[in-house]
């Protein structure tokens, strides 16, 4: 056996186990879950009967506008916060920087669950948010836990060092020399930032763009200790369909539905991806 056709199989004894395990836990479910919602054992032929009752109910369409309207709101909101703190770690030097690059990981150790208890406590009316409010003489403001609010304060506090941790990677790769370049012919901060730092970073932003909104798109945990009881995360209402109401093929139905939101955000970051490479070239 020669060397180029050893290593081909070296590299392809490697690569099995791992796309072993994604064709039987991931594809196989995936597609027979497509086929038990388009071909029912009790219905005769393949039918969209199913998507068409799932779509055709009022709750559930609003628990699908809820869940993307809240997903969006989560990812605007963790972008915004994420970009200038990734940006600040970046390029400032310091006690601070290093002192804020420790403390934004913490989230990432703290499980779920955990997190999502420790918000409700402290966001709910008589919590320390309330108490503070309170004493500065504000005696009613909107409610914080228990509906939308609740869910994107939560997402974002649990998101953000995901958000920094991908986008610092990606500044981490800017050359520095860009920058004194820019520096050096009179660009300010504004413009280097619009002509280098953006561009050079835009693959990283697509992909923690889309990575946000898959994840918040389909969490539960967040959801269902944090949310309302109506509307709901798809999440959590495909939960209830299987656990409570014992609708195995309705949440099924639910469960494709979502997976094909979250794979259509997912093509368009292949599609925008695939066109600044070929642009590129």
């Amino acid at each position: 056996m020669t060397d180029s056709r050893r290593q081909g199989a070296l590299g392809l004894a490697l690569v099995l186990p791992p796309l072993l395990v994604l064709i039987f836990l991931i594809i196989v479910p995936a597609v027979s879950a497509v086929i038990d919602t388009l071909h029912p054992p009790e219905g005769a032929g393949w039918t969209l009967t199913n998507y068409a009752l799932i779509l055709g109910n009022r709750v559930l369409r609003s628990d699908i506008r809820f869940s993307i309207v809240v997903t969006l709101a989560a990812v605007a909101v963790t972008f915004c916060l994420s970009y200038p703190l990734a940006l600040y770690l970046r390029f400032t030097k310091g006690r601070l920087p290093s002192l804020l690059a420790v403390l934004f990981t913490i989230p990432l150790f703290v499980p779920v669950v955990i997190a999502s208890f420790a918000m409700i406590t402290f966001l709910v009316n008589h919590g320390m948010v309330s108490t503070v409010l309170y004493r500065m003489g504000i005696e009613w403001f909107p409610p914080l836990v228990y509906n939308a609010t609740g869910i994107v304060l939560t997402e974002v506090w649990t998101t953000i060092p995901f958000a920094v941790l991908i986008l610092g990677a990606g500044l981490q790769a800017i050359d520095d020399a860009l920058i004194d370049g820019a520096r050096d012919v009179g660009a300010g901060p504004l413009r280097t930032f619009v002509s280098i730092i953006l561009p050079l970073n835009a693959t990283p932003t697509m992909i923690t763009l889309t990575l946000l909104f898959i994840g918040i798109f389909g969490s539960f945990t967040i959801p269902y200790l944090v949310g309302g009881n109506a509307p709901q995360m798809l999440g959590v209402t495909m939960t209830n369909y299987l656990t409570q109401y014992l609708r195995r093929l309705d949440a099924v139905t639910i469960a494709v539905i979502a997976f094909l939101i979250a794979a259509a955000v997912g093509a368009l970051y292949v599609v925008s991806v695939s066109r600044r490479e070929r642009h590129a070239l």
